[in-house]
């Protein structure tokens, strides 16, 4: 048993600090074996998209691993992969942004803060859509009081969505002006934002419309109570307001979709969709691995 390999390896992690141990795991990489020189044995990672053939690397004692220059790659794909979409086609973006910004050489501190502040906003906003249709699900006989106190529920979680993704719109809508970038803004976020800012102010603002108040100079409209008749929120989860109609899943999840599509295309195309460690990385004797 003396020349027993020792324990298959078949993840490395990338980390923020270099403290062996700490808890401060930015990603997981797949590794297999790469070919062998003597008593070192070569590794890479796996590519992404390349089939897993299930092999790891092992290593006897007295052998070292290597991972020449160029054999640690790193995609935004891979790390995306960790966030599955859900039944409505929209996966979490947020802990993708923020680790790929953080891998690899720093980017302009304001568009690093801009991008995963705008990524919060989206996936929050997404939480708040689920919620609010999920307590839009009618249960068969349930009583009508239970019902009623759902519905308002349902309402609550819309109004919040409607807060959240309206500041992602905005920002998303900026980005264009404040950084240079040459992805165009999706047409479901042009689409959306008319009908989603004034139900959004109208919400914000309810307690001035309980009173017919349009506006902070105090002008009156009766379209500002037509914010409290939702009679097709609760059948067909279509938020209205005056002349504007909003609707969660026909509206509302293709923008967050679209738009969180947006963001990741933005980290890919200021901070790359693939970066490689650029100093050889050695075990037992890793070195400080650069990328």
């Amino acid at each position: 048993m003396a020349n027993a390999p020792i324990s298959p390896i078949r993840y490395i992690s990338i980390n923020l600090g270099s403290n062996v141990g700490a808890n401060d795991t930015l990603v997981v990489v797949r590794v297999v074996p790469a070919g062998r020189e003597g008593n070192t044995v070569i590794g890479r990672t796996l590519n992404y998209g390349e089939p897993d053939s299930g092999d790891a690397i092992n290593i006897r004692p007295g052998e070292k691993l290597l991972f020449p220059v160029g054999n640690i790659k790193i995609t935004i794909q891979g790390i995306d992969r960790e966030n599955s979409p859900e039944s409505d086609g929209y996966a979490a973006v947020s802990n993708t942004i923020w680790t790929w910004l953080q891998i690899g050489p720093s980017l302009d501190l304001g568009l690093f803060r801009f991008l995963v502040a705008a990524a919060r906003r989206l996936d929050t906003a997404h939480d708040l859509c689920v919620n609010a249709l999920n307590n839009l699900e009618s249960c068969p006989g349930e009583p009508v009081i239970k019902t009623r106190a759902r519905i308002f529920k349902a309402l609550g979680y819309a109004e919040l969505m409607c807060v959240a993704l309206n500041r992602a719109i905005r920002m998303i809508k900026d980005i264009p002006s404040k950084f240079s970038v040459s992805v165009a803004i999706p047409q479901t976020v042009d689409a959306i934002f008319p009908a989603l800012k004034d139900i959004r102010d109208a919400l914000e603002h309810i307690e001035e419309r309980a009173f017919a108040i349009v506006n902070a100079q105090g002008d009156q409209h009766p379209d500002a109570l037509t914010i409290f008749d939702q009679d097709n929120f609760s059948s067909h989860a279509v938020l209205r307001y005056a002349n504007h109609s909003l609707d969660i899943r026909g509206d509302v999840i293709p923008a967050l979709i679209t738009s969180r599509q947006f963001i990741f295309q933005i980290a890919v195309e200021k901070a790359g969709a693939a970066k490689t460690v650029n100093v050889p990385v050695e075990f037992p004797e890793p070195s400080k691995a650069l990328i």
